[in-house]
């Protein structure tokens, strides 16, 4: 069937859509025909390496127009993208590397020193590739531009639907895992077929066949850019991404070493952007703040929003829909294993459970609705085939239960009477105190409706007695440790929580410093409420 998403662009860049834009990184457009042009440059350059199928070719790059054709050349060829976290120093480099097999590592010019710092160290890695307009700064290196160039006349395409994709996890608790996804089951995990361009064909099923598909979607109008203000190196971004370009509509990319707000609502307003990817309030804040600064019509040619890997605050999400009540906006309760597997209900914390999600108790018995009983949701339908050569982990989240095949997700949830889940926490998040679990997005999400509170996270800190306390670190525009009033935020809570959930400190902090995927960096941040607590203690 060729269920993959470089045969896609492939026939798309050789058809009736190959002058449609594809890639617009800043004012640079490149074309389907260009994209596939380049594409078969770099997989033919690539196949000349003699890599075996499967091999893992490393992205260590921020987002770009390379990024993508390196993931659409390689993936032509059968060799499977790893995404790497340019946040990466020496060790956690070497480390992805060789606890990945990398065999070609392709990386941008402004981390060409520290590749040829650990090279000595990669015991797998055969080839490097530096993305750069000028010679390599690295010798041992050849040049993007060049492979663009390569000769395809004897390239031989590999596209079947079972070849391999690799995410590689965040490595917040411990290193980072090869998530070992399947082109067929992404594709149809996200419902190619479903939405975005293809939504005006409103199809009931999937097309029979990649021809047939692509006999439709050349018949529906051009879409407008889809753009991840989010790293691709994030399984959000790259999946948007990737779902966009197989759908030919193009994808916008921005330079930023940092999130740059006002830099990115000139291109929404220069590329007449329809639909934006972020990673939670992160993203919106300063999205939101800009755009109400501007007071212009930045804005007004989105008509979709995706957020996914953190939360969405109440008060963003209305923000969003005061400026566009006709967007949909799509907040998502997923992660790289399951993908998308709950949907926004509107209320924080509530989510519409996909139709293949369920949710199990610790002895696996199926959480009934209205029991109030806690459980773990479950992630049925199209899933990763495991783990890059970690079995024990692979047996431990994807799990068989009655029969069927399911990702165990970690997040802890009810099930309300109209079958809602309500997000309790992930399962490694539980602070237990004196032998009651707290779940921490319960009280986070609480603590983020409070006006004075754009940011906020649960730890738990070392107690004699207890075990743990609760203890909360919180953000805001006037926020800091002289303005922040802890007792009237405790009453606060205590008007809505349990009081053993009501966290027992306090702690103001300037930022959160969240990556650039939005995600926390949980020993920092349990550092700094350490040293808090440790400097009440002096006085």
């Amino acid at each position: 069937m060729n269920w993959n998403y470089s045969e896609a662009v492939d026939r798309i860049g050789q058809g009736a859509m190959a002058d449609r834009p594809a890639l617009i990184h800043e004012n640079t457009t490149i074309s389907f025909a260009q994209l596939r042009k380049r594409a078969r440059g770099i997989g033919a350059w690539m196949q000349a390496l003699q890599l075996e199928r499967h091999s893992h070719i490393g992205h260590y790059m921020r987002n770009s127009n390379a990024y993508m054709e390196t993931f659409i050349g390689s993936s032509m060829a059968g060799y499977a993208h790893v995404n790497i976290n340019y946040r990466y120093q020496n060790k956690e480099l070497e480390d992805l590397c060789n606890g990945l097999d990398i065999k070609v590592l392709v990386y941008g010019v402004e981390f060409a020193e520290r590749v040829a710092q650990i090279k000595p160290q990669l015991t797998k890695t055969i080839a490097f590739v530096e993305v750069t307009e000028s010679a390599p700064v690295n010798g041992f290196a050849v040049s993007l531009n060049d492979l663009y160039l390569h000769s395809a006349d004897t390239f031989q395409k590999n596209t079947a639907s079972d070849n391999q994709i690799l995410i590689a996890t965040g490595g917040t608790t411990g290193l980072p895992k090869g998530t070992q996804w399947l082109h067929t089951d992404l594709w149809h995990k996200m419902s190619v077929w479903s939405f975005g361009a293809m939504a005006p064909a409103a199809l009931e099923k999937p097309p029979e066949s990649i021809d047939q598909y692509i006999e439709i979607l050349q018949e529906q109008p051009p879409s407008a850019p889809l753009f991840p203000l989010c790293p691709l190196m994030h399984g959000t971004g790259l999946m948007m991404a990737l779902s966009a370009l197989a759908q030919a509509s193009p994808v916008v990319t921005t330079d930023n070493l940092r999130f740059d707000a006002d830099k990115c609502l000139d291109l929404i307003v220069a590329h007449k952007v329809g639909a934006l990817v972020i990673v939670g309030d992160a993203f919106a804040l300063p999205l939101l703040d800009a755009v109400e600064q501007r007071q212009d019509d930045c804005f007004s040619s989105i008509n979709a929003l995706v957020s996914s890997g953190a939360i969405l605050s109440d008060a963003s999400r209305s923000r969003f829909l005061a400026l566009r009540s006709d967007m949909v906006l799509m907040d998502t309760l997923g992660s790289t294993e399951a993908s998308g597997y709950a949907l926004t209900s509107g209320q924080a914390g509530i989510f519409l459970p996909m139709p293949t999600t369920k949710v199990f108790d610790d002895d696996m018995n199926e959480v009934r609705p209205g029991s109030d009983v806690i459980g773990i949701a479950y992630a049925g339908g199209f899933s990763p085939i495991g783990y890059y050569n970690e079995p024990e982990k692979t047996a431990e989240t994807f799990v068989t239960i009655n029969g069927q095949r399911y990702v165990r997700t970690g997040d802890r949830c009810t099930v309300r009477e109209d079958g809602m889940l309500e997000l309790l926490g992930r399962d490694s998040n539980v602070i237990n105190t004196g032998g009651e679990k707290v779940y921490t997005v319960e009280v986070e999400q609480l603590l983020l409706r409070h006006e004075a509170i754009e940011d906020a996270v649960l730890v738990g800190l070392p107690h004699p007695r207890f075990g743990k306390v609760v203890t909360a670190i919180v953000e805001g525009p006037d926020l800091n440790k002289d303005s922040l009033d802890v007792q009237a935020l405790q009453t606060y809570l205590k008007e809505q929580l349990a009081d053993y959930k009501v966290p027992r400190k306090i702690y103001a902090i300037s930022s959160m410093q969240r990556f650039a995927n939005g995600k926390i960096d949980y020993s920092k941040i349990t550092t700094f409420a350490a040293d808090c607590l440790a400097k009440e203690g002096d006085h």
